[in-house]
This record gives C-alpha cells, sequence and structure tokens, in this order.
C-alpha cells in the first residue's frame, strides 16, 4: 500500500469514528419520534359536557337522536369501528352548520367541533358516500 493510501485510509477511517456514533444517535432519535410514545388515548380530549356521537360497526350512528342545549354545543365524534367517517351537521334549512368532523378507521379516533346552535331541530349525518344509514336528529332545546 502506498503512503498516499494510507493516508486517505486513515483519514476515512478518523471521519468514520467520529461521525458514525452522531449518525446512529440521530436514527435513533427519530425512530422513537416516529412512534409517537405508543399512547393509544385518541388524538382529541372529549371537552366536558360534550354531546358524544359514536359510529359502530355496520355503518351507524350509537343512537337514532341526541339532544343538546342551545348555545355552543361541542360535539366529539368517536369511531369505534375500522372505516372513515364523517359527521355532518344540519339545520333545518338543510344547510351545512359549521365544519365537518372527520375521524379516521380505527377504534377511538376522535374529532371535535363546537357549534352555535339556536333551539330547532337538526340532522347529523355521515356523507360518505354508502354511509347513508348513518343519520340521526338532534333537538336542541
Amino acid at each position: 500500500m502506498s503512503v498516499f493510501s494510507e493516508a486517505i485510509t486513515c483519514r476515512i477511517d478518523s471521519m468514520f469514528k467520529r461521525t458514525f456514533p452522531a449518525a446512529l444517535a440521530v436514527t435513533a432519535s427519530l425512530a422513537l419520534v416516529a412512534c409517537g410514545g405508543g399512547s393509544s388515548e385518541p388524538a382529541d380530549t372529549i371537552p366536558a359536557g360534550a354531546l358524544t356521537v359514536t359510529g359502530v360497526e355496520g355503518l351507524k350512528l350509537d343512537a337514532a337522536s341526541y339532544s343538546a342545549s342551545a348555545g355552543a354545543v361541542a360535539i366529539a365524534y368517536v369511531n369505534q369501528s375500522n372505516v372513515n367517517h364523517t359527521l355532518v351537521v344540519l339545520g333545518s334549512d338543510s344547510k351545512q352548520i359549521g365544519t365537518k368532523l372527520k375521524i379516521a378507521g380505527g377504534a377511538g379516533k376522535t374529532d371535535v367541533g363546537t357549534y352555535e346552535l339556536a333551539a330547532g331541530e337538526y340532522t347529523l349525518f355521515c356523507d360518505v358516500a354508502g354511509h347513508e344509514n348513518m343519520k340521526a336528529a338532534l333537538t336542541v332545546g
């Protein structure tokens, strides 16, 4: 081996010894972050006093009707099936109120929204194609 190749080999060995531990530490850190801590809790917490609507197996909601008091109504939409769902709030004029809630497939997935609702009758439903059975009445008093 020539002096030149020995110098290159020595320099590469030295560089590898300095950078490999740092690269390994960065890779391990990224792997831990990607795991997300392993919590099985829903991403959103359900506010105290929220109306909870649950999507269950068989493409249906857990109740045919719900009730709430007029004013700011927090709705927690919880998934207990393995299918993605949405929840739309319609007024008596058939216009959507507020934002659509979306939950990914998987038990415990949750989305929460707050709606300013006056006394009256509303419709809650999932607008995913084929989910027509996921419909309920909401009476606000």
